[in-house]
């Protein structure tokens, strides 16, 4: 039973060396060329002190994600370097470099105190870009801490700095970040989810694979705290795989640990073990405390779950130990009295550069002094002045505006009152014109009735007339009477009544109907005067029957209903070209 176990438990460390060589041929064999490049260029700028140290803070920058410990190495020569020469620039990338490794290897005092120097001197040389990432990572730091509330605001310092400049990347990392925090606190997983879904959006526009992987490692958490676990395992083992195609050793080894939770969860003993210890195992190597810690929690639960209660018990010992180690009330007193230190040495250097520059002036410029002084008064005075000529002038302008405006409504008034004056004068022309022409349509009415009446009885006279010079006189009597009847003559001078009144009457009829002859348009403008069959047969010369049998020709060539009347359209006509 002992050879048993001892040969299942050498088989199961075998199996973990053979992925974690697989592992590292796939992320941690192949050389970087960026940093081959890199190395070869701090060979060839050797004597260049400035220029060595931009390239060894770069290859300590290459190093985070892939190797923190030589990143450590690179950035400690960078900060010596700085140090010896006063470059504040290079100084200030290298406490940078050397706070993020620190913050990944647990040591948070360390981290923290790097990153206040960096930060510190990128608010005094206006390094804002460099300063939103510091910021970023402060934050990181007190979310390790699970101090939450400073984490959020900076982040949402770190967010806005970003946004100032216009730098996409690493907006969507302070939303990755701000979405973790929220994980963490009850009724905040939509919000959560919100801020994810714009990171990953942010993250794919940019192609940036490590942004990818970081939003699917908060993903996979997210769906770990809903009980999704399926879309938590297919969200992790894509971070993973994006982590090993950039060499993120970091990435990789959470995630490993991560997918052992996952499978612990789903059942899945032996594949849970097997990540887990891989995930373990990159945390030793490389110093990953935090991870390691995380490593420790979830092999004592999978022991735990798996009946292994000594395992179980072997790994909790070493979870409580290094947890003290991480977060003993020692550490948190260090982190706070930084914070307290820092917060008085920024007050400190504000009350000594106000201090240092009033000194200066009231010592070396008690001239200056007087003359602001004087400039003070002076400008006083002319304020005041000024202020009293405003009001005048401004009280000047309203009353001058106020006549104005007067006269301007007297004018508009007056306008107004001219306009419709004009408008009564023309509605009175036109009115007498109605009539004029109703007269003039009335009269031709009443003067071709009489002379009808007239050739009426000369036909008959001519039929009883006895002498040569009554029969002459008779027929005379008869020419004059067919001359008048004949309407054409008198038709000119009622259409030029007509047209004064109902302007372009004709012409409108005729643009819509061509076909329209003279005597249609003369039926057609008696219609619109409205007389009766009888009056417009007598104005016309014939018969009323004759009259019908024309209006009835006149309505089918106007395409009239049955029921429409023939005024009503005309009127229609007139209304369509006003609206028009």
């Amino acid at each position: 039973m002992f050879f048993t176990k001892r040969y299942n438990f050498i088989k199961l460390r075998f199996k973990i060396l053979i992925t974690l060589l697989i592992s590292f041929n796939q992320y941690g064999l192949a050389q970087n060329q960026t940093l081959v490049d890199l190395e070869k260029k701090l060979i060839t700028n050797y004597e260049n002190d400035y220029e060595k140290v931009n390239l060894l803070n770069s290859i300590g920058q290459e190093y985070l994600i892939t190797n923190p410990e030589k990143s450590m190495v690179s950035s400690r020569k960078a900060l010596n370097l700085s140090k010896n020469i006063i470059y504040d620039k290079g100084f200030t990338m290298a406490n940078t470099n050397l706070g993020i490794v620190y913050r990944i290897q647990g040591d948070y005092k360390e981290a923290l105190r790097h990153l206040l120097i960096s930060q510190k001197k990128q608010i005094k040389t206006n390094d804002y870009k460099n300063l939103a990432n510091t910021v970023l990572n402060i934050g990181l730091i007190y979310y390790d801490l699970k101090e939450y509330d400073k984490a959020m605001k900076m982040y949402d310092e770190a967010v806005n700095l970003f946004i100032s400049l216009e730098l996409t990347e690493g907006i969507a990392s302070a939303y990755t970040k701000m979405a973790i925090v929220l994980i963490e606190q009850k009724g905040k997983t939509s919000k959560a989810l919100e801020y994810l879904t714009n990171a990953l959006d942010i993250n794919r526009k940019n192609k940036s694979d490590h942004g990818i992987s970081e939003a699917y490692h908060c993903l996979a958490i997210l769906d770990i705290k809903e009980n999704n676990l399926t879309k938590a395992k297919y969200y992790i083992e894509s971070s993973i795989q994006l982590c090993q195609q950039i060499q993120d050793i970091y990435g990789l080894t959470k995630g490993k640990i991560l997918l052992g939770k996952v499978l612990r969860l789903r059942g899945n003993f032996a594949e849970s073990e097997n990540n887990l210890l891989i995930g373990l195992q990159n945390a030793k190597e490389n110093y990953f405390k935090k991870q390691e810690l995380f490593a420790y929690e979830e092999l004592k639960k999978l022991k735990a779950v798996m009946n292994e209660s000594k395992q179980a018990l072997v790994f909790n010992d070493k979870y409580l130990k290094l947890k003290d180690i991480l977060f003993n009330y020692k550490k948190t007193k260090e982190i706070a009295l930084l914070e307290i230190k820092n917060s008085l040495e920024q007050v400190a250097e504000e009350k000594s550069i106000l201090k240092r520059n009033f000194f200066n002036t009231v010592k070396n410029n008690k001239t200056l002094f007087i003359g602001i002084l004087s400039l003070i008064i002076t400008s006083i005075y002319l304020i005041k002045r000024n202020l009293y000529n405003k009001f005048f002038v401004k009280k000047e302008l309203g009353i001058r505006k106020e006549e104005i405006f007067k006269n301007q409504n007297s004018f508009t008034a007056e306008l107004i009152r001219k306009e419709k004056e004009r408008q009564q004068k023309l509605e009175q022309k036109l009115e007498f014109k109605n009539k004029q022409l109703t007269s003039y349509a009335f009269n031709f009415h009443q003067k071709n009735k009489i002379i009808n009446q007239l050739y009426t009885i000369a036909k008959d006279l001519e039929k009883t007339s006895s002498s040569s010079d009554q029969k002459n006189l008779v027929q005379e009597l008869i020419i004059i009477g067919k001359e008048n009847l004949q309407i054409d003559k008198k038709w000119e001078s009622f259409r030029y009544f007509f047209e004064e009144t109902q302007s372009g009457f004709h012409a409108k009829l005729k643009l819509k109907h061509s076909e329209l002859r003279s005597n249609d348009l003369k039926i057609c403008s008696l219609i619109r005067l409205n007389l009766n069959i009888k009056e417009t047969a007598d104005i016309l010369n014939i018969s009323p029957g004759s009259l019908k049998t024309a209006r009835y020709r006149l309505r089918k060539k106007l395409n009239l209903e049955p029921k429409q009347e023939i005024i009503d359209y005309l009127i229609s006509i007139e209304n369509e070209e006003i609206r028009s």
